[in-house]
């Protein structure tokens, strides 16, 4: 009987570990799906960070991970929607102003999504840790729309923002806790009683 308990539990743990590392997270986030593995996954899984209005429209702010990581590649999305109609605006000529904390600029297009309406996505490599000031630009028929947002840029993905270190911290107390309970368990079914004399 005991044998069979421990084969289950072990038949138990190998699918309980093959669903976790095989399964293929998927996020949906306002049209963008995100595919990976489950830590590049978590570094990038989040809602809109910040919101803005400019000159009636509702201008949102997302950056995937959330908290970039110097020289690494930092996905910088934007949403544009009408405040009185609830309607997306899509088609815009759309430029992405972004200022380092030594006060450098660079400015960059900032195209429509394909496939998506009113998404316009900005690939941006950070080179320096600090508050970046990112100001998305758009042009209408008859008016420019400007809304500015601030990105952090941290040398270390595990210590970004606050929310981060907290997250990680809690994961890292549950993981702990949870191989000490599997530990004595085991230890308690595997270790024969010893008995005084």
């Amino acid at each position: 009987m005991v044998q069979r308990s421990g084969r289950a539990a072990q038949l138990l743990a190998a699918v309980a570990l093959l669903a976790i590392f095989g399964a293929r997270a998927h996020a949906h986030h306002g049209g963008l799906g995100i595919e990976g593995d489950v830590i590049d996954w978590s570094l990038k899984v989040d809602q809109w960070q910040q919101e803005r209005l400019a000159d009636g429209h509702r201008i949102k702010f997302l950056a995937y991970p959330r908290t970039a990581i110097v020289n690494r590649t930092t996905r910088l999305v934007f949403e544009v929607q009408s405040v009185a109609t609830g309607h997306y605006v899509g088609g815009l000529m759309a430029a992405v102003v972004i200022r380092t904390p030594q006060g450098e600029e660079h400015t960059l297009a900032a195209p429509e999504t394909p496939g998506v309406s009113a998404y316009y996505e900005v690939p941006y490599v950070f080179h320096m840790t600090g508050a970046h000031t990112i100001t998305f630009r758009a042009q209408t028929d008859r008016q420019l729309m400007m809304a500015s947002f601030v990105q952090q840029a941290s040398a270390n993905p595990l210590f970004g923002d606050w929310t981060t270190v907290t997250g990680n911290g809690v994961v890292l107390a549950a993981f702990v806790v949870t191989w000490i309970g599997a530990v004595l368990a085991l230890q308690r079914r595997l270790l024969p009683e010893i008995t005084p004399f």
